[in-house]
């Protein structure tokens, strides 16, 4: 992961490496794996999000709810190109080609961001 997405909080730069591994496998993969991995990719962004929402409700991150509420629309945006895949395979692969990578950067620099910085200013370890 490049040093710009890199955040020192492990248990979340570890998360975010484990998608980009799958946004580069799917990205390269033969016809018949697209939805199978862009389904799992969705699955994944499930768990990592639903992992965040932990710590931030655990550790009383005070902009929890705008957190959330990207979560859900970024995940929901994801599940829209899915079901719209499922019917026409090129709209979800133009997704995954061309925005996916943009919409895990701009998340990570600024709100997830934010929470590193939150746990590290109040000296919080997970």
């Amino acid at each position: 992961m490049s040093n710009n997405l890199h955040l020192d909080i492990k248990i979340m730069d570890d998360t975010h490496s484990e998608f980009l591994e799958l946004l580069a496998k799917i990205k390269v993969c033969e016809d018949a794996d697209f939805l199978p991995l862009f389904k799992k990719i969705i699955e994944h962004t499930r768990g990592h999000f639903s992992l965040e929402e932990g710590i931030m409700e655990k550790y009383n991150f005070n902009e929890a709810q705008v957190h959330i509420d990207e979560h859900k629309r970024l995940l929901g945006e994801m599940e829209y190109f899915y079901t719209n895949a499922l019917k026409l395979p090129v709209f979800g692969e133009s997704y995954i080609k061309y925005y996916a990578y943009d919409k895990f950067k701009d998340h990570i620099v600024t709100l997830d961001t934010q929470l590193a910085t939150y746990l590290k200013d109040n000296n919080i370890s997970i």
